[in-house]
């Protein structure tokens, strides 16, 4: 058997109407497989059973109608669900993305921040934030917003001890171990880095959120010049970011 089912995940009672299933801790993209594979089987179960299936980076909160089930019942029905499915379908598609981001010096407003705490060059704090692969582990706390992992552990950098009043979309942060994108004009405590020209949520556009929850992502650095030729061919065809998605 599959090394991702020989431990089933943690089921525990949350509430009334609710259960939350567990696969470790951390933030590790072994461990988000099976969250995401987890969901799949949840929400092909679901049937009317089910009123909002909630994942995280190692966990998966169901929320159930209690009226129509009881909790042992649910967490029975998903474990056997998830002992019978097949070992192929562990890791679902992935899409890949190619976000550019501008280090210029007109956005990178904490990145001497960064350089004091790390000891790195600022080189160096460019090559290693551009030069990985990050999983979109889940999308929040503002509409498109994507948590990421993981970031290279020399990276890692305390939030500011007082946040901004307003961050603008587009940043490009570091905030402790992760790294992120803000998605829309907010306060906000991350160390800014760089800028990307993507919006990653506009509601009137065919897909409002760029991102989805199992997305590859790499940064690709551009110049402060074609960060404006970018943001002016968005500005003007929304649909022109897809040119963005590798594959």
């Amino acid at each position: 058997m599959n090394k991702s089912y020989e431990q089933l995940p943690e089921a525990m009672i949350t509430g009334e109407n609710s259960l939350r299933f567990s696969f470790g801790s951390g933030v590790e993209k072994d461990t988000y497989y099976k969250v995401r594979k987890f969901c799949k089987i949840a929400e092909q179960h679901s049937g009317h059973y089910f009123q909002e299936i909630v994942p995280s980076f190692h966990t998966v909160t169901v929320y159930f109608n209690k009226e129509l089930t009881e909790p042992n019942e649910m967490i029975e029905r998903l474990l056997t669900k998830w002992i019978q499915s097949k070992e192929e379908e562990a890791e679902p598609m992935e899409r890949k993305l190619r976000i550019p981001v501008c280090y210029d010096d007109t956005f990178s407003l904490d990145m001497d921040r960064v350089i004091s705490h790390t000891g790195l060059t600022r080189e160096e704090v460019i090559s290693l934030h551009a030069g990985h692969t990050y999983t979109v582990y889940m999308i929040g706390f503002l509409p498109g917003f994507p948590y990421l992992g993981k970031l290279h552990e020399r990276l890692a950098t305390p939030r500011l001890p007082t946040p901004r009043d307003k961050v603008s979309r587009g940043t490009v942060g570091i905030g402790g171990s992760q790294t992120g994108i803000y998605s829309l004009d907010c306060p906000g405590g991350w160390n800014i880095i760089g800028k990307t020209p993507l919006e990653l949520y506009v509601p009137e556009r065919k897909e409002p959120f760029f991102f989805q929850a199992g997305d590859q992502l790499e940064f690709q650095p551009v110049t402060l010049g074609e960060f404006h030729e970018i943001s002016k061919e968005l500005a003007s065809d929304p649909e022109e970011i897809k040119r963005f998605i590798a594959d």
